[in-house]
């Protein structure tokens, strides 16, 4: 009897945990394979343990699961600012009817030796053409180049203003044009007087700036004309040679060197002299754009002369190893300067010829009255004003019989940033 009611005892026991044990969950495997539950939309894997292939796809890491969603990271403001970056759009908006457009620049640039990017040039006869605002507003606008390619993204319209600009790059196949460009000056403005039957009035934006076309033989017959005159001055004459649409630089300039300031030091006397320099002359940028046919030229011209009239001299008290204070003189220059700054458009059997109005005229250093202060009503101080002349003339291609460039020693071409 007592047998019996021990495997009574242990029969409801063992009835007892088999009942616990399903009641319980199930633990996580040890192991990296996927378990999935009773509900088949979820499942346990063990962080630590490598993945299968299968699974990767539809597994987050646990390491990841608190992270937001990329967009709102992007929003979250960081140091306290108000700006808010997002990831912007798929696809490029095109609610103008904006098109992508790819313009090969090979046949120009793989020709352009004379500076490392030829490609900026067309960019900035585009930007010349159109304007800025165009690309920087609404509709959204983009422009890129490297030396194979010119990108633009823009309505059917201002693809076809690009498509002209980049045809006269192309089509020339980087031909070296000679541009006649001469600089002289006349003191009095009375020149004007025989002159006007000759010239074309051309209109100009810069105030003070007067400009005129005239035949290439009035401009020899003018040119003759003003040779003969006392007051006459030629400053630089030259034939440059330029690829077309690129630009051309001529500077004639010389440092002058003047004590800009003070500082104090710790060493004798107890102070150091800083020394500056000024350059004095005038430079000339050219950049000519031509039509396929030659028949029109496009120029942006700059000119920039820079002079010293006379060095104003300032005596300052300095402190010396002495404790004591001896008076120093710094200079503080005074100068005239005129800028040119213009783009015209005339047929290339004309001259255009430009004057800058009775300005400083461009000659490097001091007149010589100007060491003279004891006579100021004798002689004239500072240097002389003049009326500044500009001839421009295209004088054809710059080839040999064999189609190669004419060697010269042309200036280094330079890129345009004033493109404006």
């Amino acid at each position: 009897m007592a047998r019996g009611f021990l495997f009574s005892i242990i029969l409801v026991a063992l009835t007892t945990h088999v009942a616990t044990a399903q009641s319980e969950p199930r633990p996580m495997p040890i192991s990296g394979s996927t378990v999935t539950s009773p509900d088949s939309s979820l499942q346990w894997r063990n962080p630590g343990a490598a993945v299968s292939s299968s699974a990767r796809g539809s597994v987050q890491p646990a390491a990841y699961a608190s992270d937001p969603p990329t967009s709102q990271a992007e929003n979250v403001s960081k140091s306290g600012s108000l700006l808010k970056v997002t990831s912007g759009l798929k696809e490029l908006p095109n609610n103008a009817g904006q098109v992508w457009r790819d313009y090969d620049l090979t046949p120009y640039t793989s020709r352009v030796t004379t500076t490392a990017k030829p490609e900026q040039a067309i960019v900035d006869w585009i930007l010349r053409e159109t304007g800025t605002d165009v690309w920087f507003g609404d509709p959204l606008g983009m422009l890129s180049a490297n030396k194979s390619t010119l990108r633009v993204y823009h309505t059917p319209e201002m693809q076809e203003v690009v498509t002209e600009v980049v045809t006269k790059f192309v089509d020339s196949q980087a031909e070296v044009k000679k541009l006649g460009v001469r600089l002289v000056t006349v003191k009095s403005p009375n020149w004007r007087r025989l002159a006007y039957r000759m010239m074309q009035p051309v209109s100009v934006k810069t105030p003070g700036i007067e400009a005129w076309l005239m035949s290439k033989e009035n401009a020899a017959v003018l040119l003759g004309e003003l040779r003969q005159r006392s007051d006459f001055r030629e400053h630089h004459a030259a034939d440059l040679l330029i690829h077309n649409g690129q630009s051309s630089t001529i500077a004639m300039l010389q440092p002058r060197s003047f004590v800009r300031g003070v500082r104090a030091t710790q060493t004798f006397p107890g102070y150091e002299l800083q020394t500056d320099q000024i350059e004095e002359g005038f430079s000339m940028e050219v950049s000519p754009l031509l039509t396929p046919d030659d028949r029109m030229i496009d120029s942006v011209l700059k000119c920039s002369v820079d002079q010293v009239e006379k060095f104003v001299t300032v005596d300052v008290d300095v402190p010396t190893a002495g404790a004591q204070r001896q008076a120093v003189d710094i200079q503080i220059p005074q100068m005239v300067s005129w800028r040119l700054h213009e783009r015209f458009r005339w047929p290339s059997d004309q001259v255009l010829l430009i004057s800058c109005g009775v300005v400083a005229r461009p000659q490097s250093g001091m007149s010589s009255a100007a060491q003279l202060p004891s006579l100021p009503s004798l002689i004239p101080t500072g240097p002389p004003r003049a009326d500044g002349l500009m001839f421009v003339e295209f004088k054809g291609d710059a080839k040999t019989g064999a189609g190669a460039p004419v060697p010269t020693a042309q200036p280094n071409a330079v890129d345009s940033r004033g493109r404006y």
